[in-house]
Parts: C-alpha cells; structure tokens; sequence
C-alpha cells in the first residue's frame, strides 16, 4: 500500500534553516510528514502538535511548478547553496 500525502504548507526557508520546501502530511498518520524542496526532491520528517494546530494560514501555491518562475529558480539556487554548505543533508528524488 502506498502512502498518501496531503499539502499542508510552505515553510519558507530563512537563514540558519533548511531551505523553503512543502509540507505533506502522511493522511494516514498526520505526524509523518514529506518535504518537498524546489528542485523536486525530498526528505521524510515529523512534524509537532503545534505545527499542526497553526499552519493553517498559508498563502502558497501546494505544487512548484504553480510558483513563479523567478521564486523557484530561487529556491533552487539557495538549495543548491545549502547542499554544498551542508555534505550530510542528502534528499529523494521523487518519482511521482
């Protein structure tokens, strides 16, 4: 059986932090969740109680290919940055 994932939010990325990726909560169980970066890969995380209770203002466009050309080239750039400053953080490629 597959998992299922539902968007949630856009974290924008600040400095310090892991760059701007969405959220998608397993619907399975709301406290696994995937982030997807600019670039189309990922990572599998857990998010807190209070992530849950107040992430419910986002404004964001749930897929990257809806996100203004100039905002992903972006984000993938500073991924890009990020990766090269941070050799252990690896993520998936996705393949849906």
């Amino acid at each position: 059986m597959s998992d299922l994932y539902k968007y949630r939010y856009t974290r924008i990325g600040t400095t310090g932090c892991i760059p701007t990726h969405k959220i998608f909560i397993n619907t399975q169980d709301n406290k696994i969740a995937k982030f997807v970066f600019a670039d189309d890969t990922f990572i599998y995380g857990v998010v807190s109680d209070w992530f849950l209770r107040n992430s419910d203002f986002d404004t964001r466009r749930p897929i990257w290919s809806e996100e203004s050309p100039s905002f992903i080239e972006n984000e993938k750039r500073l991924l890009e940055i990020y990766k090269a400053s941070h050799p252990l953080f690896k993520t998936e490629i996705n393949t849906n």
